[in-house]
């Protein structure tokens, strides 16, 4: 239950990021509607595939359907001259997604029997894999590869989720607060402009 709460609630989260990523690039229809479900399907279906299963998003009609819905949402609000221009708000609602699919991934991996370091890949390959998939489509360097403690935030969730799994502490209020705690990072991580260090000079 858990594991669903937290796969629906990334995608449309993601849904909404793809979808604000394609109108910052002026892509056209077709555009929006891929970078939106490359987003919001694309780190499930590569967490399903690391963990050898079908991918959920291919073998259910509900994920591809909150997308469809979120994006045709946004289209629909756009085409009616309500523009969607606040960079905090989309780093909030990327950052929801994020750690939505990073606690989903780490699920995902210990239902498999995975050790912490399957663990904490696919925590990390399920919060931005489809962020690297959009990314390429639109030809540019993949944020997670330059956008400060955005990767990092997964692969603590993956760590923290393996020991609690080890110590018997997964209790559901616990997987809430360190969901919370995960978006509170995020946000002040882009507030403060934290980074991980660079071997080169700006």
């Amino acid at each position: 239950m858990l594991l669903l709460i937290a796969e629906y609630l990334g995608i449309a989260a993601f849904a909404a990021s793809g979808f604000y990523i394609a109108v910052r690039h002026r892509l056209d229809l077709l555009g929006i509607y891929l970078s939106s479900f490359l987003t919001a399907l694309g780190g499930g279906i590569l967490r399903d595939l690391l963990a050898d299963r079908l991918p959920y998003s291919l073998t259910h009609s509900l994920p591809a359907s909150t997308g469809i819905l979120v994006t045709s949402l946004l289209v629909w609000r756009r085409m009616h001259q309500h523009p969607w221009e606040s960079r905090t708000l989309f780093v909030f609602i990327d950052a929801l997604g994020m750690v939505s699919f990073a606690i989903s991934g780490a699920l995902a991996g210990l239902q498999a029997g995975f050790n912490i370091a399957g663990v904490t890949l696919l925590a990390f390959t399920t919060a931005v894999g489809g962020g690297i998939l959009r990314d390429i489509l639109i030809n540019k360097v993949p944020y997670v590869l330059h956008g400060g403690f955005y990767g990092i935030i997964a692969i603590g969730i993956g760590l923290i989720l393996w020991l609690l799994h080890r110590l018997g502490w997964d209790h559901p209020l616990l997987l809430t607060l360190l969901f919370i705690t995960g978006v509170a990072i995020r946000m002040i991580a882009y507030r403060r402009s934290w980074e991980l260090p660079r071997l080169y000079e700006r």
